[in-house]
């Protein structure tokens, strides 16, 4: 914000981390990437709770604060009006989980990229953009027109999946 950005400046402090707010629409038609073989996309079920938590922590290690997510606040998330089991989908090859597209819901009209993350062990293989893919479509199908998402500017690749994908800086 400019107040803050004032503030910083009259006291000689820099900044350390950027955040981009990105938006695009969507219409629910969009072609999807193709799933890598030897992967299936499923919802979360409860039973993936430590699955889903290591593959966060593994995804977000060098994260301050998506790194150190814990049981607590997956549960805390799950007691909000927003939480959707089916807009947490996974991808799991034969290691177990590998990667997910957790989204949520504003309101009738807006969904957002909530988190998204694949272990290291899935580099390489497209699952982000396959599971970005995926969560969109469930957003679209549950009557989002416009999709919003908070990403580190520091995290260059993320920050270039989501340019590739339409996605354009707001805020």
């Amino acid at each position: 914000l400019n107040g803050a950005q004032r503030f910083a400046a009259a006291t000689d402090m820099v900044p350390s981390r950027g955040l981009h707010i990105m938006e695009r629409r969507v219409t629910g038609t969009e072609p999807a990437r193709e799933v890598p073989e030897g992967v299936r996309l499923r919802p979360f079920t409860d039973a993936d709770v430590d699955a889903f938590l290591a593959v966060n922590a593994a995804a977000f290690a060098d994260h301050p604060e998506q790194g150190h997510f814990s049981a607590e606040d997956f549960a805390n998330r799950q007691a909000e009006d927003w939480w959707d089991p089916g807009g947490l989908i996974l991808a799991e090859d034969a290691e177990g989980v590998v990667g997910f597209h957790w989204t949520k819901r504003h309101d009738a009209t807006t969904g957002e990229v909530y988190v998204l993350g694949v272990h290291p062990r899935g580099g390489g293989r497209g699952l982000g953009g396959v599971l970005l893919d995926v969560g969109l479509a469930h957003l679209a199908a549950g009557g989002a027109r416009r999709v919003i998402l908070y990403v580190d500017a520091g995290n260059a690749p993320a920050v270039a999946l989501y340019e590739r994908s339409g996605f354009n800086e707001i805020g």
